[in-house]
């Protein structure tokens, strides 16, 4: 750095992004953070602002804090000291970090120890009710969806272009909504799932690229997984499969082992 305050030419990006949108030799990627959802706005019905179809994290976190809270007083009072602890150790006390702790908390735990005020059953319950609440909001009705919103806009910009490289869109998302945009306008996409009874997710897929469709294929990569996978045990082996949301268990969730994870 000489000092010199450094500027950004949004005009030129924006060129620059145009044109590189227009020349369909060029490959592409979109990377949809976890603001996307929330940009979804359906009618409340009672004639209030329209509300987001899946709230952003600090609606995540309260609800998850009001159904904890519901289990008990003991519950609410584990709660408002994880808070603390949080803001104590400079963190947000969203509930990632809530969820955070309660793994940590969870592995470190004895037999016959307490933790936050809670013991080893209920922390379990408690890690397993927010684990239902955010699995209950990120899996609402989409059926009353508008044939507008965003994520099909997006599929139908796709579903008209035609590139020489495969399109790839990655994702931090849990919900399907980029998949029933996709399928709605119907957008052949792979997901690195295979098969037609019970898909399994094929490793080979992120590996080596001619295991996976070709060009005319969108690629969908939930790099934090999806509220559609499972992992179950076959012929003694683990294998992760997609089937209809459940909203009892997610395979991942938000915590700060996401990332190892969403690795296996």
């Amino acid at each position: 750095m000489n000092g010199e305050q450094q500027s950004h030419d949004a005009q030129k990006t924006l060129t620059d992004l145009r044109d590189h949108l227009a020349r369909h030799d060029k490959p592409i990627a979109f990377f949809f953070g976890a603001g996307t959802s929330c940009s979804v706005r359906v009618p409340t019905g009672d004639g209030a602002p329209a509300q987001p179809l899946i709230p952003a994290v600090p609606g995540l976190t309260a609800a998850c804090k009001k159904d904890g809270a519901d289990l008990g007083e003991k519950y609410a009072k584990a709660w408002a000291l994880m808070e603390a602890q949080c803001v104590e150790a400079k963190q947000d006390p969203h509930v990632e970090n809530i969820l955070s702790r309660l793994r940590m908390m969870l592995n470190a735990i004895g037999k016959d120890d307490t933790l936050s005020g809670l013991k080893t059953d209920e922390l379990e319950k408690l890690e397993e009710s927010v684990r239902k609440t955010i699995a209950r909001l990120v899996t609402p009705d989409l059926k009353g969806l508008p044939t507008d919103f965003p994520h099909r806009k997006f599929a139908r910009w796709l579903a008209k272009t035609s590139r020489k490289a495969c399109v790839e869109i990655f994702t931090v998302n849990y919900d399907v909504l980029i998949e029933h945009g996709l399928e709605s306008e119907r957008v052949p996409v792979f997901d690195g799932f295979v098969g037609s009874y019970q898909p399994f997710f094929l490793a080979d897929s992120l590996r080596r690229a001619e295991t996976a469709p070709g060009p005319h294929w969108t690629r969908l990569w939930k790099m934090h997984g999806s509220v559609t996978w499972r992992r179950i045990e076959q012929d003694g082996r683990m294998r992760v499969v997609r089937g209809d949301p459940d909203l009892a268990d997610e395979m991942i969730l938000p915590s700060s082992q996401k990332y190892d994870e969403s690795r296996h």
